[in-house]
C-alpha cells in the first residue's frame, strides 16, 4: 500500500512537472489497471480528506456535513471518469474504427486526473484557495501531451480528444456535485 501511495504521488508530481517524459512512462508500463493503480487511490485520498476537513469546517451538523460531501467528491469524480472515457471511447470508435483502444483510453483519463485531485485536495485542506482551481485548465495540456506520445495522433485528432476528456474532467465533477447538492433537501 506505502509502495502504491508513493508512486501514485511520484506519477502525479511528474505529471504536473514533466508531463512528456511522465507519459513515456506510462505508455512504457505493463497493461496494468491504472484505475486501480492510480485513480482510486487518489479520489479515496481525496474522499477521505474531504470527510475530514468539511467535518472540521462545519458551522453545524458536522458529521452529516462531511460524510454527505464526501460521498458526492466520491459520486461526482467517479461519474467523470466514466463519462470522460465513454466520451472517449465513442469519438475513437466513430473515427477509428479498426483499433482497440480501450486499455489506453483507460490511461489517458485515469492520469489525466493528475492535476483535478491536487487542486481538490488543496482546496478542501484550504478553502480560501478557492481560487487555485484556475489551475484545472492545465489539464488540458496533460491530455494534449497524453495523446501525442500515446495514441500518436496528429495535432488536428489530438485536439478533438483533448476538448473531449479536458473539458470533461474539469466542468463535469462541479456540474455533478451542483445537480447532487440541489437534489439534497436542506443543503
Amino acid at each position: 500500500m506505502k509502495t502504491n501511495i508513493q508512486l501514485v504521488i511520484e506519477r502525479t508530481w511528474g505529471l504536473m512537472t514533466a508531463t512528456s517524459l511522465s507519459w513515456e512512462v506510462v505508455l512504457n508500463e505493463k497493461k496494468q489497471n491504472s484505475f486501480q493503480k492510480y485513480f482510486l487511490p487518489l479520489l479515496f485520498i481525496s474522499a477521505a480528506l474531504v470527510l475530514f476537513f468539511k467535518t472540521l469546517y462545519a458551522p453545524s451538523k458536522p458529521i452529516q456535513v462531511g460524510f454527505v460531501y464526501a460521498v458526492i467528491t466520491l459520486i461526482s469524480y467517479f461519474s467523470t471518469f466514466y463519462l470522460a472515457r465513454y466520451f472517449t471511447a465513442t469519438f475513437l470508435k466513430k473515427n477509428h474504427p479498426t483499433t482497440d483502444y480501450f486499455h489506453l483510453i483507460e490511461k489517458l483519463v485515469s492520469y489525466s486526473f493528475a492535476v483535478v485531485f491536487p487542486i481538490k485536495i488543496i482546496t478542501t485542506i484550504i478553502p480560501s484557495l478557492f481560487f487555485l482551481q484556475i489551475l484545472n485548465v492545465y489539464t488540458v495540456y496533460i491530455v494534449w501531451e497524453g495523446c501525442r506520445i500515446i495514441f500518436d495522433m496528429d495535432e488536428d485528432e489530438r485536439g478533438k480528444i483533448m476538448l473531449i476528456v479536458g473539458i470533461s474532467i474539469m466542468f463535469l465533477p462541479a456540474i455533478i456535485s451542483k445537480i447532487i447538492l440541489l437534489m439534497i433537501p436542506s443543503f
